[in-house]
């Protein structure tokens, strides 16, 4: 690890376990408000879609795989402090702000009583090529903050990501699909034998790759019930 990435490592652990400053707009705050000010927390485009069983996020996955529950904690569009705190946890090293966000909103999933049945999270797996290029996932760390809520595991083992896909993030349409066919596969499937799993990504916006996740662990273990929770989702897709 270059000293540059100890760096980034060592000022991720010392804001998530010390924060001095919202870890979104930057202003001082003190230690009870968890990494985020109280402005922010006023602001924050916040869904609520997991209050409610039925909702855009979970019915914009009908007809492709079945789901249990499925929502998204904010809206993620345009130039905006949430979407650049997405790209700042996602490729600029600072992962305590997705565990940070994945402890708010765990907490919220807890509260609503929906997702009391979840045995398990599973984060969506990068290939260890790209997890050794950013030094880490992001969606397990969101993974990490909402199981700790919800008081289960995360296993992050069981789903692998068998290539080096392009990313998603420049493909439109058609495309998204195409780039996740036969994408995922199962490595340890017990662990999932009979469970009710919740699929974890960091940006819902046209679900494919989520399908594709959720369709790889129905194929090996067709008793497991799924449900999904993302971070943000795009507001195109609530359009389609």
């Amino acid at each position: 690890m270059s000293i540059s990435m100890l760096g980034s490592a060592f000022r991720a652990i010392r804001s998530l376990l010390f924060p001095s400053s919202c870890m979104i707009c930057g202003e001082h705050i003190g230690s009870e408000m968890h990494g985020i000010c109280i402005r922010c927390r006023y602001e924050i485009p916040l869904t609520s879609y997991w209050r409610s069983e039925e909702n855009p996020v979970k019915e914009h996955f009908a007809g492709l795989v079945p789901l249990v529950q499925g929502s998204s904690f904010i809206f993620y569009s345009g130039e905006s402090l949430w979407r650049d705190m997405v790209h700042r946890f996602k490729y600029g090293g600072e992962w305590a702000i997705a565990e940070s966000m994945g402890r708010w909103y765990g907490a919220e999933l807890r509260e609503s009583g929906l997702y009391d049945d979840i045995d398990i999270v599973v984060p969506i797996p990068l290939h260890p090529l790209k997890t050794l290029r950013r030094g880490y996932n992001q969606s397990r760390y969101l993974a990490e903050g909402i199981a700790c809520e919800l008081g289960v595991k995360v296993v992050a083992n069981a789903v692998v990501r068998r290539r080096n896909n392009p990313s998603q993030a420049r493909r439109r349409g058609s495309e998204r699909w195409d780039n996740v066919e036969a994408l995922f596969g199962l490595r340890n499937a017990d662990k999932l034998r009979g469970r009710h799993l919740l699929l974890v990504d960091d940006v819902l916006t046209s679900g494919a790759t989520l399908t594709a996740c959720a369709e790889a662990i129905l194929r090996a273990q067709p008793d497991c019930r799924i449900s999904i929770a993302t971070l943000a989702v795009t507001q195109r897709i609530l359009r389609e």
